[in-house]
């Protein structure tokens, strides 16, 4: 038989797949060189047409799900909130002044080596930023974060876990649950599992 679970991909991010290499990207960036939404002139995301046609249109604030689809957008959320997350996106942001100023400093271009190599490389990007003081930073991400040919973490899995269980459950909750699904095979009834995702909720 054949297992199937790495080849479930996680998503790390509140919007469509399609932006989260770009956000991948941006976040590697700023790992290595401190820089924030005040120091950026000009970002250009050279990706796949597919990517350009999916979310790489100029924003326009319509509602909720464009504001999530939307590849400007949501590298603007990220380099202005610090992630691109469940908190970060609410009907009130779908006109946010800050966001949609910034949006407008992000370009999403089409490249056609990167269209040419078909759908397994769609949502691959080379992202250059140029700031303020005339730096250049580039990099280049060829699969998201939680995806089969770049699978996360175990920590990267249980930090998207706590951040949203934080709103369904308390902290020593969820910190149960956590460790008894590493824990699994130690439980003596899967009931437990129940039990924990159940009792102690927030009202």
């Amino acid at each position: 038989s054949t297992w199937q679970t790495l080849g479930v991909a996680l998503k790390f991010y509140s919007c469509v797949g399609s932006n989260h290499t770009t956000l991948d990207a941006l976040r590697e960036m700023q790992r290595e060189r401190a820089f924030g939404a005040k120091d950026v002139k000009k970002i250009v995301v050279h990706a796949s047409q597919v990517t350009v046609d999916h979310a790489g249109w100029k924003y326009r604030p319509e509602s909720l799900a464009s504001a999530q689809m939307n590849l400007p957008f949501c590298a603007a959320t990220f380099l202005l909130e610090g992630d691109c997350f469940v908190d970060q996106f609410s009907d009130a942001v779908v006109a946010d002044s800050r966001r949609m100023a910034l949006a407008e400093k992000v370009e999403v271009r089409p490249d056609p080596e990167t269209s040419a190599k078909g759908a397994k490389y769609r949502h691959s990007v080379r992202v250059e930023i140029i700031l303020n003081d005339g730096r250049r930073l580039e990099r280049t991400v060829q699969a998201p974060r939680g995806s089969e040919p770049n699978f996360a973490s175990e920590g990267q899995v249980v930090a998207k876990f706590e951040k949203l269980a934080a709103r369904a459950l308390k902290r020593s909750r969820a910190a149960q649950l956590r460790d008894a699904v590493l824990g699994m095979e130690k439980l003596r009834d899967a009931a437990q599992l129940a039990q924990l995702m159940t009792v102690g909720r927030r009202k």
